[in-house]
C-alpha cells in the first residue's frame, strides 16, 4: 500500500495539555488572537498555517492531577492509521495499542531512539 507514498499526510499538530480547558480556549484566543476551526470535546484545534496546527486538551494520563505532561509532542496524522501501526511493528518499532478516546479519532504512541514520543493519529 505504501510501496511509492508516504505514510504521513503533512498535517503536524503541536500539543498543550491544560488543566482547565474552557479558560484556556479563552485565553489562546483573546491573548495569540487565534479561534479555533473545531474541537473533539477533550481538545480544540487553532490553525497555525494550512498543514499545521495547535491543539490544547485536558485529556492527559498522569497519576498525579496537578502534574501536566509535556506540552509539545511531536503528532503525525495519518490517512491510514491501523496500517501504520502495522508497518511500524513489522520494522521493530514498539508501538503502543491504538487508542480511540473519543468518536472516529484513533491514536497510537511509540519512542523515538531517544525516547523522544511521537504520537500518530487519524480519522477512521
Amino acid at each position: 500500500m505504501f510501496e511509492n507514498q508516504t505514510i504521513f499526510n503533512g498535517n503536524v499538530v503541536v500539543w498543550c495539555f491544560v488543566k482547565d480547558l474552557s479558560a484556556s480556549v479563552d485565553w489562546y484566543t483573546n491573548i495569540l488572537g487565534i479561534k479555533p476551526t473545531n474541537n473533539i470535546d477533550v481538545a480544540y484545534f487553532f490553525p497555525i498555517n494550512e498543514n499545521t496546527k495547535l491543539a490544547i486538551s485536558n485529556r492527559f494520563k498522569a497519576s498525579d492531577s496537578n502534574v501536566l505532561p509535556k506540552s509539545v509532542a511531536l503528532d503525525l496524522q495519518s490517512d491510514h492509521v491501523f496500517e501504520t501501526h502495522s508497518l511500524l511493528k513489522e520494522k521493530g518499532v514498539q508501538v503502543q495499542a491504538i487508542e480511540n478516546p473519543v468518536l472516529n479519532y484513533h491514536e497510537f504512541y511509540f519512542k523515538d531512539l531517544d525516547d523522544n514520543l511521537i504520537r500518530v493519529h487519524g480519522f477512521a
